[in-house]
């Protein structure tokens, strides 16, 4: 087969990513995949090799490949034709609890040839309080559900044991039972569609097309990377040493030692600041493979904030710590950093114990102003910013102010009923809450009707003067 050929099957497999995730996002209920972009769309090879992935924010990068590593371990020689794995572990590749993945193996002949992934963040998976961010939490236990690699489908057929044991244990059962169904089907359409390209291309020539495609990709991040320099750095709690070559090697080893708090952030989510801050060039060039994973290695101290041992906590590590990091690598390559300070940020939902289903909403009305880019920073992804409308729409909220001035973006929520609770989460500017009372428990807030929320995004340096 002419190179040509198998650039274009590469592709198919890049195409393939890219309409799984543009689908998902379409087909979820969920605020955390519509608005935040929490969610990623992944092809692997049968050794887990990670071919093509798209996902809406960058916390996503390394997880799908790292997840699906220990999902094979997991479950070595024990998968056949018509299993679905689910997993959602901090500690088995993931990021932080609640965000779960659908894992579709595709066999051949007998033989494991590939595998469809969709990842995506659930509106609440148990923890102390509802929703993804735990405040108070100093173990993974007070954050979410774990949800180690386990059989979704056996064989083709539903384990309602498994999918009922999930949905018993979140607070917005409706949308994380819909969300499953989704991403299932998601998954099982691109494995149908690879199976296709088999038939009618045959093994040995999509094999030979993956291959392509991860080749490029490592040639292309070899190419960028090269650029970037040796250098040293530390920012708050985290230092960084970088060692140019093939691989480019990010040493971590005098970083902080983990913390009590629940801002450690996962081997995953590290690598996810890094790629976003090194190698954005190239991702957004090529798309996502494992080319370009493994043209970075990261080396990290064992229990330390960015290489945590369980059952460390990890809920705000993405919020408060993958900010140091990037401040870390941009100092020491001479850039800007790309993942600023995290926005103010609010989860309401109707008072504990009120309702039988409660939805949690993560409440951030503006974005962090940059010069040179048309919105927020590089964490916040493909992130949307909520409407006038979509905020009344419940009658809850209404949207007294957003403005952008010259030091930045102000808005000012109130709270139009009476039974609403609030957490606010550490990281960026504090939001100012006038009208709210403390209650004794886990740092909720209620909130009485007439409340208003005031929330201030600064104007953060990069932009255009940021080294992407």
């Amino acid at each position: 087969m002419s190179s040509l050929q198998s650039q274009i099957l590469g592709n198919r497999f890049a195409a393939l990513a890219r309409e799984g995730a543009a689908r998902f996002s379409a087909m979820s209920r969920s605020a955390l995949v519509i608005d935040e972009g929490q969610y990623a769309c992944a092809i692997l090879n049968g050794d887990g090799q990670l071919i093509a992935q798209d996902q809406g924010e960058p916390s996503q990068l390394a997880a799908v490949q790292a997840s699906v590593a220990h999902l094979l371990d997991a479950f070595a020689f024990n998968l056949t034709e018509g299993d679905v794995i689910l997993t959602g572990d901090p500690y088995c590749g993931g990021t932080w609890g609640g965000v779960l993945m659908i894992v579709v193996p595709v066999f051949w002949d007998g033989d494991l040839q590939f595998l469809s992934a969709v990842r995506f963040g659930a509106p609440d998976l148990a923890g102390d309080v509802p929703g993804p961010f735990q405040p108070d939490a100093h173990e993974i236990w007070q954050e979410a559900l774990r949800v180690t690699p386990v059989k979704l489908f056996r064989a083709g057929a539903l384990q309602k044991d498994v999918r009922q044991y999930i949905t018993r244990n979140t607070r917005s059962t409706t949308i994380l039972d819909s969300d499953l169904t989704a991403a299932n089907a998601i998954a099982q359409r691109i494995g149908t569609s690879i199976t296709s390209m088999i038939e009618t291309k045959g093994l040995s020539a999509v094999q030979e097309g993956a291959a392509q495609r991860t080749a490029y990709g490592a040639a292309r991040a070899a190419s960028v990377l090269a650029r970037v320099p040796d250098g040293r750095a530390a920012q708050g709690r985290v230092a960084v040493t970088i060692t140019s070559g093939s691989p480019l090697i990010i040493d971590l080893t005098g970083s902080d030692t983990a913390s009590e708090g629940s801002d450690n952030m996962t081997p995953a989510m590290t690598k996810a600041v890094i790629l976003a801050q090194l190698a954005a060039e190239v991702i957004e060039d090529v798309g996502l493979c494992q080319g370009i994973l493994d043209a970075i290695e990261v080396r990290a101290s064992p229990n330390s904030l960015l290489s945590p041992e369980f059952p460390s906590a990890v809920s705000l590590g993405w919020r408060l710590t993958a900010p140091m990091l990037a401040s870390a690598l941009a100092e020491a390559t001479g850039g800007s950093p790309v993942i600023y300070p995290a926005p103010s940020l609010v989860v309401l939902f109707p008072e504990i114990g009120s309702t039988e289903v409660t939805l949690p909403v993560a409440l951030s009305p503006g974005f962090t102003p940059c010069p040179g880019f048309a919105g927020s920073d590089a964490a916040s992804g493909r992130r949307r910013i909520i409407s006038a409308e979509q905020l009344e729409t419940a009658g809850a909220l209404v949207l007294e102010k957003r403005e952008l001035g010259a030091h930045g973006m102000e808005a000012i929520v109130r709270v139009a009923v009476e039974g609403l609770e609030a957490i606010p989460v550490p990281g960026g500017c504090a939001p100012e809450m006038d009208g709210a009372h403390a209650r004794a428990r886990s740092g909720v807030l209620s909130l009485s009707k007439g409340s208003s929320i005031r929330f201030d995004y600064p104007v953060q340096d990069g932009g255009s003067n940021a080294a992407l």
